[in-house]
């Protein structure tokens, strides 16, 4: 194939896994990439680009998607504590202490983690969305961010007011990259004043709304003794609905439930790891696909995970599914890939722009080693094991190059948008004045 106009961007000799609706792959083939849209792809293209970046063999595919997480700071301080009490004995106290420059911190953290780990997109629910977003314009990243807002207690979230000022100054700010959206933290810690508030506000801006949505047994019970409802039907009954509304967890839904997000078209983010470890539950997420819901998967906060290893979500989303259910075929590894990515994006409104790779889509592409003992054999096209191995060996430190928006912000795992050095200083030195302003007894 000859396209005559000099590209950014060539890809060669790679194992392309697309992701598009027909689960094209190709073996030794290349990628071209030009103004951050994806020009071509297939065997051996013939053209000049700027930068030529030969994959070696090793898997060619679109960046991750992640569903939730928070750019926290204080990963492996605040271990071992079922959710509520973590959250009102030492997070939301933490979090009254947050200032600015540990949000810095923080992001700068959590989005070379993301670089390294091959997520391209993510959307981030958590304080000074503004400082986050200004990270995020350094990085290279594509990011949604929803400030975290909390009516009650008063202190460790952001407001509705300030939420809005967010918006307001950064939703044309970086277009197509960096994104706004309301960020409820949940029904129990939002007045339901403000929770009616929201969707006119979302439809008004034209933004989304993620909340955290039955994510314990707790919020169940709790719902359903003050309300007599689900925490799913009074999220129905504040008018929330549409595409861009996301419920993160969805770990205690009825039948009922589920037919409401359905009926009301709000995706679910699965998060394994956090549930897992926080003891929250299992959710039930081959019914949720089953019944209609747009399912993708997060990592959560590194407080609750501790790493945004979307390879290893993947992994234990599978094996979860697996033992809970004693089926060994749910959630197969097809599945599983298509939540890290196209479907993630589905979640976030963004399936359009990336997700997969497809001519005219955006340029989020990382390459994955496939050449490291953990991930052989790797068996040719076309009966090739490469997404088994992606899903069930792979792991963020085995991603090469990560590229968004046709920047290339990780060759050969070389980090070019930020520095790696100073922002491990920069990260201890905010950990520490935290603790000490927290008053968090080590």
């Amino acid at each position: 194939m000859m396209i005559e106009q000099k590209q950014d961007i060539l890809i060669k000799n790679g194992h392309v896994i697309c992701m598009d609706p027909s689960g094209s792959r190709y073996q030794n083939a290349d990628i071209a990439v030009k103004d951050g849209v994806i020009t071509a792809i297939g065997p051996q293209l013939s053209m000049e680009a700027k930068t030529v970046i030969d994959a070696a063999g090793n898997a060619v595919m679109p960046g991750l998607i992640d569903c939730h997480m928070h750019e926290t700071l204080l990963r492996g301080l605040m271990e071992d504590l079922p959710l509520m009490r973590w959250l009102n004995e030492i997070c939301f106290p933490k979090d009254r202490a947050f200032q600015p420059h540990h949000q810095r911190a923080a992001a700068m953290m959590a989005q070379l983690e993301m670089i390294r780990g091959g997520i391209t997109t993510f959307i981030d629910i958590f304080r000074y969305p503004g400082v986050a977003a200004e990270v995020a314009e350094a990085s290279g990243l594509r990011g949604i961010f929803s400030p975290q807002l909390i009516d009650d207690p008063l202190g460790p979230g952001e407001t509705l007011e300030s939420s809005l000022a967010f918006i307001e100054e950064w939703r044309d700010r970086c277009p197509g990259r960096i994104m706004t959206w309301f960020g409820p933290h949940s029904l129990y810690t939002v007045q339901e004043e403000t929770m009616r508030q929201l969707q006119p506000l979302a439809e008004k801006y034209g933004v989304g709304v993620h909340i955290h949505l039955a994510e314990t047994r707790d919020e169940f019970d709790q719902c359903m003794t003050k309300h007599g409802r689900t925490p799913t039907q009074r999220l129905a009954d504040f008018g929330l609905h549409g595409p861009r509304v996301l419920a993160a967890h969805g770990v205690h839904l009825t039948d009922e439930d589920m037919q409401i997000l359905v009926a009301l078209d709000i995706a679910v983010a699965h998060n394994p790891s956090s549930n897992m470890k926080l003891a929250s539950g299992v959710a039930r997420i081959p019914d949720l696909i089953d019944a209609g819901v747009r399912v993708g998967l997060g990592t959560d906060s590194n407080l609750s995970n501790n790493n945004l290893d979307m390879f290893e979500e993947m992994r234990l989303a599978a094996m979860l599914q697996k033992l809970s259910r004693s089926d060994a075929a749910s959630m197969p590894v097809d599945q599983m890939m298509r939540m890290a990515t196209i479907n993630g994006a589905a979640c976030l409104c963004l399936q359009d722009q990336v997700g997969s790779l497809e001519l005219g889509k955006r340029a989020d592409v990382i390459i994955v080693d496939l050449h490291a003992p953990h991930m052989w054999p790797v068996l040719p096209e076309p009966a090739s094991n490469v997404i088994e191995q992606l899903v069930y060996s792979a792991n963020a430190g085995d991603v090469l190059t990560t590229i968004v928006d046709g920047q290339v912000l990780m060759r050969d795992r070389e980090i070019f948008s930020l520095d790696v050095r100073e922002t491990e200083a920069l990260v201890l030195e905010a950990a520490q004045d935290l603790i000490k302003l927290a008053g968090i007894q080590l």
